[in-house]
């Protein structure tokens, strides 16, 4: 009988200690989460003749990836104003 209880309440102390510890890790998951949702993030575009100096078989990644590299450099010349 006293083995049954201490059992019981080791089951339930673990419960709760699993519940707490799995609250704790939503909490700072979704945290960046929350604070990301009411931003705008604000792209300018360049046009596509300035990116790549192409003509219209360009391979559209390269052109994304040159407008993301333009705007992170932007990004990063606006922080350190």
């Amino acid at each position: 009988m006293k083995i049954l209880l201490l059992f019981s309440l080791i089951i339930i102390a673990i419960f709760f200690l699993a519940k707490k510890v799995f609250y704790s890790a939503k909490k700072n998951l979704f945290r960046d989460q929350a604070a990301w949702s009411g931003k705008d993030i604000k792209i300018t575009y360049s046009k596509t003749s300035e990116v790549s100096g192409s003509q219209k078989n360009d391979n559209y990644l390269k052109i994304i990836a040159d407008e993301s590299k333009i705007y992170l450099e932007d990004q990063s010349k606006n922080e350190t104003k």
